[in-house]
């Protein structure tokens, strides 16, 4: 009897068993949702205003099944985002792709990729990306969709349903520094930056400029039809210009007027900006001798002259004494 309820309880489990994997379903999706991650390469950047889109790339792919054509993939939406959205961390934000309506089960494969947009500091994804959506029978045809990295070969961890776009901007210091003993601190210098941008981009970006600790609101950039602008200001002796928010790829040129009497040294006075910090620093020095009248070096002979002529006149005023 024991042996027969044993062989019973095993029988229930195998059909238990049975029964589960028979009564798994499937949802059926209309629609693949791909996450876009916006982020900041540096800390206290503002971000552009960014829309970020796919494309399917060439024809669908049937890797399994009767089918013999893909049919194509339906509306793809951009993700969407606001100037300033980006952050360290990263801000999502989604694609969504409609999907087409199958005659036949299978698997169809179609790839993905990024449309590259012309906004300097934006970088876009530039992998491709497999989309696989499964057609199986379940009452009526179900589809089952899969997002792949570049592709898509590997097992399951090359599924991935985000992919990132990096926002990289940095700033650029301009310092002034005054020497040598005749070198006036009190004098201000005059300046000129140049900024160029890529050829085919758009700076989309909002940069500013503070001035000697002010807020620059002549500032206000305007690319001419060579893709530069050009903006003046002046230093002092300890005084910084700071121009910041400044997309990576956008190059720059600072100059300094020259001023009598001065001779200047420089570095890092032109560049591309391609890290948070740059810094363009200029030192003009003017030396001088001091005309202080009777020098250290002579006072020992005007010493012993005024002596002899002081002798002279005691010897003068004794003789003309004795004479009387």
């Amino acid at each position: 009897m024991k042996k027969f309820v044993a062989i019973l309880l095993t029988l229930m489990l195998v059909l238990g068993i049975g029964a589960a994997v028979a009564e798994e379903t499937y949802s059926d999706v209309s629609s693949v949702t791909v996450k876009k991650v916006y982020k900041l390469t540096n800390a206290n950047m503002s971000s552009p205003a960014e829309t970020f889109t796919l494309e399917q790339v060439g024809a669908g792919r049937v890797t399994d099944g009767d089918a013999t054509s893909a049919p194509a993939l339906g509306t793809i939406t951009g993700a969407i985002f606001a100037k300033g959205a980006a952050t360290v961390d990263g801000t999502t934000g989604n694609i969504t792709i409609a999907l087409p309506t199958y005659e036949k089960v299978g698997v169809y494969e179609y790839t993905l990729r990024e449309v590259a947009g012309k906004t300097v500091g934006v970088a876009y994804y530039g992998k491709d990306i497999l989309l696989k959506v499964t057609v199986i029978e379940q009452g009526g045809k179900v589809r089952v969709a899969a997002v792949h990295t570049e592709s898509g070969e590997g097992d399951d961890t090359a599924k991935r349903d985000n992919f990132p776009n990096e926002y990289s901007a940095g700033d650029l210091n301009v310092t002034k520094t005054v020497a040598g003993n005749l070198g006036d601190q009190s004098k201000k210098f005059n300046f000129t930056v140049t900024f160029t941008k890529p050829d085919g981009k758009d700076v989309n970006s909002t940069i500013t400029a503070t001035v000697a600790g002010v807020d620059a609101t002549d500032f206000n950039i305007a690319w001419d039809d060579k893709g530069t602008y050009t903006y003046t200001f002046q230093l002092a002796h300890g005084q910084k210009a700071s121009f910041a928010n400044l997309p990576y790829g956008v190059s720059y040129t600072v100059t300094e007027a020259a001023a009598d009497g001065y001779t200047t040294t420089k570095a890092g006075d032109s560049g591309t900006i391609n890290a948070a910090e740059h810094t363009a620093a200029f030192t003009n020095t003017k030396e001088g001798s001091i005309d202080t009248g009777v020098t250290t070096e002579n006072l020992p002979y005007v010493l012993l002259i005024g002596f002899v002529v002081l002798a002279g006149a005691a010897l003068l005023i004794k003789r003309k004494a004795h004479n009387n």
